[in-house]
């Protein structure tokens, strides 16, 4: 193995942030909108469309009817990807299933856990909501979802990658703390669980938005502070396309590659997109 460090490459094809929203919402909070997601006029969801969903699919939903609510216009979804890096979503349905199974029998044990609580359904849950016919998936699942989302998504632009996608979502999903439960599997408290969804597409060279995302291969010397905590990387995005002192901000993943985020040099006016209603409140920098 070569020691020497690797010299920093330049920046390598990125893409632009169309959108964004980052919810937040209590255990309690998320019964609402399961049974009653507030989609955009231009959208409408079948009845009932998250009732077996788990908790991160709801509240990933939410963040995409959020992001898409801020939007002017939307792309069509048609040829759109979806990537989706949950952080230990599934626990609380399965924990519930294995109490029932010990105590009532196989009987008691919904079929819907498969499909609901499996890495991939969340992407392929967005992926219905809004009719699209580009690939899903689901990445991650650990502590690391945040890096191993973004590094999956810019993907799916690369030439060599040939995935068709026009635009792809990228929904990062996560509970503030890791829900405590009781003998039944359910929650004890009121426990909050957080979603981050952007919309991406190609960064080209008449791209009008404010955002970029860009790969980076620093040298081992070179290599910073992991910045891969949610709630920091999305009030980055807010400040960082807002026009604050704040004009970067880089999450380093677990195999050394750095995702920069980057406010586009105000070469053109353009005017800057407003954070998206109705999401959380976020905190200010220090």
């Amino acid at each position: 193995m070569n020691a020497s460090p690797r010299k920093p490459a330049g920046d390598q094809a990125g893409c632009a942030i169309l959108g964004h929203a980052f919810v937040e919402s209590s255990l309690s909070g998320l019964a609402a909108l399961r049974d009653a997601p507030a989609a955009p006029a231009t959208l409408q969801l079948p009845p009932r469309f998250l009732r077996h969903s788990d908790e991160h699919t709801v509240a990933a939903v939410h963040a995409v009817l959020v992001a898409l609510g801020s939007m002017p216009q939307a792309p069509s979804f048609d040829r759109c990807g979806v990537v989706a890096a949950p952080c230990q979503a599934g626990r609380m349905m399965t924990a519930r299933s294995l109490a029932m199974l010990k105590t009532d029998g196989a009987v008691t044990v919904s079929p819907h856990i498969v499909p609901q609580c499996s890495l991939h359904s969340l992407a392929g849950a967005v992926s219905v909501a809004l009719g699209m016919h580009g690939p899903h998936l689901g990445v991650g699942g650990g502590p690391d979802a945040l890096a191993e989302g973004l590094f999956a998504a810019m993907s799916l632009f690369q030439p060599a990658a040939a995935s068709g996608c026009e635009a792809a979502w990228l929904i990062v999903t996560e509970w503030a703390s890791e829900p405590e439960l009781d003998a039944t599997g359910a929650a004890v408290g009121d426990p909050v669980c957080r979603a981050l969804a952007m919309l991406l597409a190609p960064n080209g060279p008449t791209a009008q938005e404010s955002l970029t995302l860009s790969l980076h291969t620093p040298a081992a010397s070179l290599i910073d502070d992991d910045g891969s905590d949610l709630v920091a990387f999305a009030e980055a995005i807010e400040m960082c396309g807002s026009g604050s002192a704040l004009a970067s901000w880089t999450v380093t993943c677990p195999w050394g590659t750095q995702i920069r985020l980057t406010r586009r040099a105000a070469a053109v006016a353009v005017p800057r997109r407003r954070p998206a209603s109705g999401s959380s409140p976020l905190r200010e920098a220090a």
